[in-house]
């Protein structure tokens, strides 16, 4: 089992948690949003424009058949019509008289003349002249008579408002070429509204319109027809729009329309049959709201399962990131809790870290252990190199320094030297009869003498000095800062020291006497000459009795 969490591990404080927009949790309940925000808005475009497009051809299917019927009606009113016109004014015609007995009265009224024949092409033609200031002064010679031009006009004459009428110019010709007379044939209102209404049910929440060249509305029928009579569409568009079908405009006051529209005949008029877009397309902006807020449930109820599902999955994966983060820190005795559901992935995964958290802090406490282990083998094997580099440079019996060590220092100590300037001297000395000591009273004493000498030496001697066995009974004292006079006073001074010495040797505890020579020489910048100079006055101090000092020389027998 794993071992409690400690109270230490239960105060810990939180793990440093991540910026919102950098949470996973955050980017997957985003990206969920994003993909069924996009889904939906990807359904509903392809679903909206396919509703508009149906009720869009609906609408076409509709406003075409009115349009196609209206259209039919007016083009055979409008052919009947121009064959009546020409009927009525040709030659011999009662027409054709009535309009020179018109024009006879006409001058026999100083300053009159005529100005309108008209013909009202409801049943039976009927006439009305208007007149207009004198113009022709001559009696009428010829009449001719020609259509030059069918075209559809405003007529001004009748109270009823402007109404398309069909034009055809009958000229009576006066001897001086003048023009004096035109017929014209209008249409009905009252007829063209009928034509225009049709069935009753036909322009249920629509309205058929006839309007001029220029756009203007002479007559209409149906919802709002009133309103629309006299205002102007835009010519320009709806030309462009003629024959393709449903065409999209709005009115004088911006309102947005729907309609179809045809030409009439070659006159210019145009015939269309419309009606206002929210109308015609309150079906899909009803669908389209619908579907709207079926989008946005939809994204809300996708967005909360995004969350507690994240949620759900997320909490493990948090618990396992801080107590990897604990345990980054050094809180190896920090144990993550198990999730709710801790039979899925999630929950082996966070008991499976559990042990091997376990089986970390048990190997922490064996390397723990074997560290110890390691440092105490370490610092046993680190003493013992210090002995064994103090045994390379130290002699085992006197604990003095030996021959390498000497060798080692005397090089530093003459670089020195090169760079300083300062004096440098050395003591060369060895103990008087020391074979015949040996001989007498064994080698163990001989060793007890070695250790004695050096204990004297070291009580005389500076902690500057070097004091080193160089081999057998020699040894060598390095003094550096130290003029001849120095050196010769030390040596002087280690000599009496061991003169007047009892040493006490062997188990007889007997005591005996020895004494010592020395030599002494001042470094003068050759190493290997610094060496023999004291070499050859130990041998000199031998030579002189022993138990003295003798002071190197350059003299003959001792060549520089």
């Amino acid at each position: 089992m794993s071992p409690p969490r400690s109270q230490a591990d239960h105060a810990l404080p939180s793990v440093r948690r991540r910026a919102p927009m950098k949470s996973v949790s955050t980017r997957i309940i985003l990206c969920v949003f994003l993909s069924t925000l996009l889904t939906a808005l990807v359904v509903s475009w392809l679903s909206v424009g396919a509703i508009h497009r149906d009720v869009g051809d609906r609408v076409e299917k509709r406003t075409g058949a009115l349009l196609a019927e209206r259209h039919t009606a007016l083009e055979a009113w409008h052919t009947t019509a121009k064959a009546q016109l020409a009927a009525s004014s040709a030659i011999g015609s009662p027409w054709h008289e009535s309009l020179l007995a018109q024009v006879g009265s006409a001058r026999a009224t100083p300053g009159r003349v005529l100005e309108w024949v008209a013909a009202d092409y409801e049943g039976e033609p009927g006439a009305s002249v208007g007149t207009a200031p004198l113009a022709l002064q001559p009696p009428p010679a010829a009449v001719t008579e020609h259509f030059d031009r069918l075209e559809l006009r405003p007529n001004a004459v009748q109270t009823g408002g402007s109404l398309p009428c069909f034009s055809a110019r009958l000229d009576i010709v006066s001897i001086s070429g003048d023009v004096v007379g035109q017929l014209r044939g209008c249409l009905s209102h009252a007829t063209l509204l009928r034509i225009l209404h049709g069935e009753a049910s036909d322009l249920a929440g629509m309205r058929a319109m006839v309007a001029d060249p220029g756009g203007a509305i002479t007559v209409a029928a149906g919802i709002r027809a009133d309103a629309r009579r006299g205002s102007r569409l835009p010519v320009e568009e709806l030309n462009q729009a003629l024959g393709r079908g449903l065409v999209h405009y709005r009115d004088d006051v911006g309102t947005r329309l729907v309609g179809s529209v045809a030409p009439l005949a070659r006159t210019g008029w145009i015939v269309l049959v419309e009606t206002e877009h929210a109308s015609a397309f309150a079906p899909a902006i009803a669908v389209t709201k619908q579907i709207f807020i079926v989008d946005v449930c939809i994204i809300l109820l996708c967005s909360v399962l995004a969350y507690k599902i994240t949620r759900a999955i997320m909490q493990p994966i948090a618990a396992l990131s801080e107590g990897a983060q604990r345990i980054t820190e050094g809180h190896v005795n920090y144990q993550i809790p198990l999730p709710a559901n801790n039979d899925d992935e999630l929950g082996l995964l966070t008991r499976t870290f559990n042990d091997m958290m376990e089986k970390l802090r048990a190997s922490q406490v064996e390397i723990e252990q074997d560290r110890i282990r390691l440092a105490e083998k370490n610092e046993e094997l680190q003493h013992a190199n210090e002995i064994l580099s103090q045994l390379s440079i130290t002699d085992g019996l006197t604990k003095l320094h030996n021959h390498r060590y000497f060798q080692d220092h005397l090089t530093r100590e003459i670089k020195r030297v090169s760079r300083t300037q300062q004096p440098l001297s050395l003591i060369l000395l060895d103990i008087d009869d020391f074979k015949l000591l040996n001989d007498t009273y064994g080698h163990s004493a001989g060793d007890d003498v070695l250790v004695s000498l050096a204990g004297i030496m070291n009580d005389s001697a500076r902690e500057s000095d070097l004091i080193a066995r160089y081999g057998g009974e020699e040894f060598v004292i390095l003094m550096p800062n130290t003029d001849l006079a120095g050196a010769v006073h030390l040596a002087e001074k280690i000599r009496m020291a061991v003169e007047t010495t009892r040493l006490i040797i062997g188990d007889n505890l007997r005591p005996i006497e020895i004494t010592i020579s020395l030599g002494v020489a001042l470094f003068n910048g050759n190493r290997r000459e610094f060496f023999a100079e004291a070499d050859r006055a130990l041998y000199r101090a031998k030579a002189a009795g022993k138990n003295c000092v003798i002071i190197a020389s350059r003299d003959a027998g001792d060549p520089a």
